[in-house]
């Protein structure tokens, strides 16, 4: 039991991370149907439930527009350790009485802003590689609405199994980050002569110690 309620703990930290008023309010409809005790009474009730409609509402739009996710960063990361620390001490259960609920918040919180950091990463190393439809950012984008719904309802049921694929999908993230990575470095960057920074093959000026390099890409 103790281990269950560790991965609903971690599981619930890294889906806030992704999805963070989401997660609440799938959390709290479930609270409402009386699948767990309610710690938080307001998170369940009509007026919660509206609020974190709202901020569902409000932070999709923000995840759909490039410029509006920019703009709001430091907002999103506020917002993820906050929604990680509560979804947390919102499933604090009696198995982990080691467990202070000051600590599930802050392995709420942590699980959170971790997972959003690595996810924004992602995300930054796919913009501007098509547009729309043709963007690899899109499809990730509603891959990752998709799961959130799933794997917040497989924490409720089985907690094991979707920490199983959290774990998963991060390992995945960072493999698709280093292999971008190491395709650029490997395709479109060469060194510096000068210091160990790479720039990229157009740039006529290294930006680390502003020596100057030949273009090496080829013009059409």
């Amino acid at each position: 039991m103790i281990l269950e309620s560790l991965a609903r703990l971690l599981t619930a930290s890294s889906l806030t991370g992704t999805r963070s008023s989401l997660t609440l309010l799938i959390l709290a409809i479930a609270s409402r149907a009386a699948h767990f005790e309610d710690p938080q009474d307001w998170m369940s009730s009509n007026v919660g439930l509206g609020l974190l409609l709202a901020l569902v509402v409000i932070e999709e739009l923000a995840e759909q527009d490039e410029d509006l996710r920019a703009l709001v960063d430091l907002f999103a990361y506020a917002l993820r350790a906050g929604a990680g620390a509560l979804a947390a001490t919102y499933l604090q259960s009696a198995d982990l009485t080691f467990l202070p609920d000051w600590g599930a918040a802050l392995i709420g919180a942590g699980g959170a802003v971790a997972t959003h950091h690595l996810r924004s990463r992602l995300h930054e190393q796919l913009s501007g590689l098509g547009d729309h439809l043709l963007n690899p950012r899109t499809w990730l984008a509603w891959l990752e609405l998709g799961g959130v719904l799933g794997l917040t309802i497989a924490l409720l049921l089985s907690p094991l199994i979707a920490l199983a694929f959290v774990l998963l999908a991060t390992l995945m993230a960072v493999v698709a980050l280093y292999t971008r990575r190491a395709a650029e470095r490997r395709l479109f960057r060469r060194p510096c002569p000068s210091c160990n920074f790479h720039p990229r093959i157009e740039a006529s000026r290294c930006p680390s110690c502003k020596t100057s390099l030949e273009i090496q890409r080829l013009r059409s």
